[in-house]
Parts: C-alpha cells; sequence; structure tokens
C-alpha cells in the first residue's frame, strides 16, 4: 500500500485541488448572477427575476466562502501531518545520534 503519510498527504493535495475548483466556480457564479439584468424581460417579471438573481448570487457566494473554509481546513491539515512528520524525523534523527557509532 506503500506510506500511509504520502497517501495522506495526496488524498489531502486532492481534495484541496477539488474544493479551490469548488470556490472558483462559486465565486464566478456569484459574480454572474449579481451581474445578470432583468432589463430584457417583460416589467411584469422584472422584480420576481431580480429578486431571483440576487438571491442566487447571494447562495453562489455563501457556498464560495464554506469552499474556502475547507480549503483553508484542508491546507491546516496538510500543514500539520508535515509539521508532525518533520518532528518525528528529528526525534528518530536525535535518537540515532545518542546510540553512537556502536549501534
Amino acid at each position: 500500500m506503500g506510506d500511509p503519510l504520502v497517501w495522506q498527504m495526496e488524498t489531502l493535495r486532492r481534495g484541496t485541488t477539488a474544493w479551490e475548483s469548488q470556490e472558483e466556480l462559486m465565486d464566478a457564479t456569484a459574480r454572474a448572477l449579481g451581474g445578470a439584468s432583468s432589463a430584457a424581460l417583460p416589467p411584469s417579471v422584472q422584480a420576481a427575476a431580480t429578486s431571483f438573481l440576487t438571491g442566487w448570487a447571494g447562495h453562489a457566494g455563501e457556498s464560495a466562502e464554506i469552499a474556502r473554509g475547507f480549503v483553508g481546513a484542508l491546507q491546516a491539515t496538510a500543514d500539520d501531518y508535515s509539521t508532525s512528520e518533520d518532528a518525528v524525523d528529528r526525534q528518530f534523527s536525535d535518537l540515532g545520534a545518542r546510540l553512537g557509532p556502536a549501534r
């Protein structure tokens, strides 16, 4: 199966990339819906269309924020794994140095 840490880091990397893509998509969607106009529609539906566009732009913006939160959490987790792995490597190196050449 390989090194579990490598597998975990790769899984975190893929997850982070997917959430980054979701964040970009939702940001673009929020901008597109927020910039859309209902002016070309009949006057009788313009208010409803504007309300629809505003509401869904808000939902898309909120979704982008949620995705940003996941990206941050996954990056923090990857940093924690990396920091922990480095600390363990240093501890084993220190242990090896204490054993001296007789090992």
